[in-house]
């Protein structure tokens, strides 16, 4: 099993952070990996189900998971679907100053030992890009409410 964590401050409110890392269903609009996604079924107000398509370059992998939402502090990830073995994401959205500490931690296996390979070579890389994506669509949506605001 792989495993990745990374940690960063963002000059954004935590729960900017956590309502963004929540709405899985924008995340093809501004996340590059990210072809489509969609809430399936809703169990509750913090548990969703989702069915995802990621890609990059000739890799296109679609995948369900489940999303628990752990308000405001943290968001879990799970899928027992066929393409993995293991997989896991927790996200940490902390209070700081001026902003919010968001950690993420991701646990990967998936069962083709080639496509295994590939996404250790990528998703290491590409988890940095990701938060970055968040934050930048957090700014945006601060400069939006200000322009709204005045």
């Amino acid at each position: 099993m792989s495993v990745h964590t990374e940690s960063r401050f963002v000059p954004a409110p935590p729960h900017m952070l956590f309502d963004l890392v929540a709405d899985v269903e924008r995340y093809p609009a501004f996340l590059p990996m990210w072809k489509a996604a969609r809430i399936r079924k809703r169990e509750s107000g913090a548990v969703y189900y989702t069915e995802q398509r990621v890609g990059i370059g000739p890799i296109n992998e679609r995948f369900t998971t489940r999303t628990v939402l752990g308000r405001p502090a943290w968001i879990e990830v799970t899928s027992s679907d066929r393409l993995f073995r293991e997989f896991f994401i927790r996200w940490h959205f902390a209070p700081a100053e001026g902003g919010c500490r968001v950690g993420v931690e991701l646990c990967w296996q998936v069962r083709s030992r080639l496509l295994q390979q590939a996404i250790d070579l990528v998703l290491p890389k590409t988890t940095g890009a990701m938060i970055g994506a968040f934050e930048h669509e957090a700014k945006r949506g601060m400069i939006l409410q200000r322009a709204y605001a005045t």
